[in-house]
């Protein structure tokens, strides 16, 4: 029985089924790799249109080589942590790879599921605080990015040829179908190239204590696409079971308190929900968001194990105090709701399912011109700059660099600045409602299409865009979006897509949902793909 399940999985994987075939041997399969885990290729089949994997490199990169042999390298392994080493082999393999006629066009660290890694000597770390590590290491990277599918979006660690096809399959359908994928490895893990005999590439770094094996392999497998990269540099000592077992670096999540500042949620009341007033009483509308801001609370509560004070601002009042301080001035408001004498429309684009902390650039809100038409229409004078709050001030300062000498900022008016308190981070409500009018954040799709985006995985960073957890963002994010089908199953259970905001809809429509789909299956759907992976462990 035990062997007919290895012959099942095996001849059921395009790398593993050919080792097979060539040499007739399960021990050799075994050698090349292969693991019997759980994974079920024919009930889940990878979910190509569950937007996990960041692009962006990618997409750029594209666009600056224009090469018709694009090349994107993957490599997996438990990363606990990742170090230099883990960096150098990927830039080895690039370098090697581009000399010999391929144009790498990024390259992936995809951590190993926590099922996995929780075997490792001295495995201190799950798999969102290992993610949040890579991605902190690689984040000013102009080509390496982290994949979270495999550690966070499958329920089982999995054979290594599973995240290849994956990612390979996933790249060919949302960004270029001539993208290809190649592996790297290291010298310890030599005998992984008999996946790579007559298929796909294989590039493996040599590393200190496994020289002979690395030898034996570099003489058998001498064919085109079979790359071995000798390695006598210090890098090629690195473990990251050594920096484990010495302890010398500190994953530990921040110590919340009260003392750090209220959590401020920023409620705009009906406003992002006017579509539904054609559908519901408005009577039916207040109650079902009054659920949800309750609930919202209470999921931002547990998330900081109940360290942080919730706080909400009400818009309304925050518009009020504005009208009033500012009535007899002339403004210029960067902000959706507040009107001022003029209005500049406009978001940060960002991309999706990425690590987010940094914008692409300033464009216009989805809907309007661009920004530098909308500020050609603005008279020349003296203004106050209004917007709802400022984390770091980019936004306000690359809008005010775009302004011409015409235009004269005497003053900048923050709405968030009613709350008298220390603030530790501030989110808008209508943000986490699925659907809801200039609700989320605004990214880029694969196809370069510019869409909004729920703040919730698998499009949003959390820990990024509002300070979650990095631990908790999973959790977080289902939540989320369990309350949101809560909140239009209270609406009557019979709004559809088409009655969304545009920009929501069209990234709904690019992942395959008509515009007939209820909002509660939309939710639905989300809910079962997070909890595919870790949120259950």
């Amino acid at each position: 029985m035990e062997n007919s399940k290895y012959f099942e999985k095996i001849l059921k994987d395009k790398f593993y089924s050919e080792v097979y075939k060539k040499y007739l041997n399960i021990d050799t399969v075994i050698k090349a790799g292969f693991i019997l885990d759980d994974f079920n290729i024919d009930e889940e089949f990878y979910n190509l249109d569950f937007l996990t994997t960041p692009v962006s490199k990618i997409i750029d990169n594209l666009e600056k080589s224009k090469s018709n042999n694009p090349v994107v390298l993957l490599t997996t392994g438990g990363f606990d942590p990742i170090h230099d080493g883990h960096i150098y082999m990927m830039e080895f393999a690039k370098k090697t790879l581009e000399q010999n006629g391929y144009d790498v066009v990024g390259g992936y660290f995809s951590p190993s599921h926590q099922t996995y890694v929780s075997t490792k000597p001295y495995c201190k770390t799950n798999s969102l605080e290992r993610i949040d590590l890579c991605q902190e290491v690689i984040k000013d990277s102009n080509w390496l990015m982290i994949d979270p599918w495999e550690a966070l979006y499958v329920k089982t660690y999995i054979n290594f040829t599973d995240v290849i096809s994956r990612l390979e399959l996933y790249l060919q359908k949302h960004i270029n179908g001539k993208i290809k994928v190649a592996y790297v490895f290291g010298g310890d893990n030599s005998e992984f190239m008999y996946c790579f005999e007559n298929q796909g590439i294989g590039v493996c770094v040599e590393r200190e204590g496994y020289s002979d094996k690395f030898e034996e392999m570099k003489n058998k497998f001498t064919g085109k696409n079979n790359f071995f990269i000798n390695n006598k540099s210090i890098v090629s000592t690195y473990s990251s079971r050594t920096i484990r077992k010495r302890k010398i670096y500190d994953l530990s999540e921040k110590d919340y308190s009260i003392d750090d500042g209220d959590y401020v949620i920023r409620n705009e009341n009906l406003i992002p929900l006017e579509n539904y007033k054609k559908i519901v009483s408005e009577e039916l509308l207040k109650k079902a968001h009054k659920n949800f801001l309750e609930d919202l609370k209470k999921i931002f509560e547990e998330s900081f194990d109940n360290r942080l004070k919730i706080k909400t601002i009400d818009m309304q009042e925050q518009l009020e105090i504005a009208h009033l301080k500012l009535d007899s001035r002339k403004t210029i408001s960067l902000d959706t709701y507040y009107k001022g004498t003029y209005s500049i429309e406009t978001s940060r684009l960002f991309d999706i399912s990425d690590i987010q902390k940094n914008y692409i650039k300033l464009i216009g809100r989805i809907g309007f011109e661009n920004i530098e038409n909308q500020i050609e229409n603005i008279e020349s004078g003296k203004y106050i700059l209004v917007d709802d709050d400022s984390a770091t001030g980019k936004t306000i300062r690359e809008v005010m660099s775009l302004l011409p000498n015409r235009i004269n900022i005497e003053k900048i008016y923050l709405l968030a600045n009613i709350f008298n308190k220390k603030i530790f981070d501030i989110v808008d409500l209508r943000d986490f409602i699925v659907g809801a009018s200039c609700g989320g954040l605004v990214v880029r799709l694969p196809n370069k299409d510019v869409v909004r985006v729920p703040y919730m995985l698998p499009y949003v960073s959390l820990k990024s865009r509002a300070s979650i957890p990095a631990i908790k963002e999973i959790e977080m994010s289902v939540k989320l979006w369990k309350i949101n089908k809560k909140f239009y199953q209270k609406l009557g259970n019979n709004i559809v897509l088409s009655q969304t905001d545009y920009g929501f809809k069209k990234l709904m429509n690019y992942i395959g949902f008509s515009d007939d789909a209820l909002l509660t299956d939309i939710c639905d759907w989300h809910i079962k793909n997070l909890n595919k992976g870790i949120v259950n462990e």
